[in-house]
This record gives C-alpha cells, structure tokens and sequence, in this order.
C-alpha cells in the first residue's frame, strides 16, 4: 500500500471510529432534537422510499440553515452512497432515490452500511486507484481519491458537529 493510500485508510478509519464513540447511547430525543427554529431535519414524504426525506434545497440558503444530528448524520451517509455510487458504481440512483431511515437505529445501520463499501474498497485498492475517474450526481469528473476525500471532510466535519449538538443537548437537558 502506497503512502496516499495508507494516509486515506488511517484517517477514515479514525474518523469512522471517533464518530462511532460520539454516537454511541444516542437517543432518538437527541437525534431529532431542533435547538433552534427551523432547523433542517427529516420530514415525512410520503412519496419518498422509505415515508421520509432529508430537508435540501440546491443552492444552499444564505446563510446555511441549521441541522439536527438526525440531518447530519443522514447526510453523511447519503452522501457516501450517492458519491460512491457515482464515482465507482452504476450512478443510476439520485438523492430522492435514497431509502432515508428515521431512527436512530436504522440511521446509524445506514451511516456504517454506507461507510463500509469506503473501507472495504479502500482496504483491496492500490495505488494507481486513487487516479481512477468516475464523476459525480452532477457529472462532473472526480478522481476516486478526490472522492474519498470529499467524503472524508463530510465524515470529520459533519461528524465534530454531531458531538458538540451532543454535548450542547447534555449540558442544555441535564
């Protein structure tokens, strides 16, 4: 395994298991949990797969509105699905394709699903892999290392916001 490769397998896997340590004993208050109003969360659709889907709008609002652990949580995970699925897959399937869980249970099962078809590829590719062009939901080209490194700074950033909203929801419902 070549040093880019075996950077990108350690900080996945750190970052994978540092989010798993601040999910766990999450409850389903916490997860749904709006500290503010108007928070972008998970809504009933009941055209949508599973009855639900993740609250987006594209572009992104100025400023951004806020999220729930519920959204980012989903949101790592969908996009770990859709980048993958683009980049190195079928690409047949969109955002609204998603089968978006709304427990805790059936989130975290979606958010370690989708992340294991990172790492499992991660664990098999070599180096020249990295180089691979695939592209993403919007068809622009993407290497497979660029991809994981999108997903990467998905995982690390969405991930460090669901444990601070878990320390604020503690500190906040003692």
């Amino acid at each position: 395994m070549g040093p880019a490769l075996r950077q990108l397998c350690i900080l996945w896997t750190a970052s994978y298991e540092r989010l798993a340590r601040r999910l766990d004993g999450l409850t389903e208050e916490e997860f749904g949990w709006a500290p503010v109003p108007d928070c972008w969360a998970l809504r009933p659709d009941p055209e949508a797969p599973s009855g639900w889907q993740i609250d987006y709008a594209h572009p992104v609002p100025t400023p951004p509105p806020f999220t729930t652990i519920a959204w980012r949580l989903v949101h790592i995970a969908s996009g770990n699905w859709i980048r993958w699925e683009h980049a190195l897959g079928p690409a047949r399937r969109t955002f609204l394709d998603l089968y978006v869980p709304s427990t805790v249970d059936g989130a975290l099962a979606y958010w370690r699903d989708s992340a294991a078809q990172i790492a499992a590829w991660l664990a098999t590719a070599t180096e020249p892999d990295l180089d691979r062009p695939g592209r993403t939901l919007y068809g622009e080209v993407v290497t497979a290392g660029e991809t994981v490194r999108i997903l990467l700074d998905e995982q690390v950033h969405h991930g460090a916001e669901i444990g601070v909203l878990r320390d604020l929801y503690a500190h906040s419902h003692g």
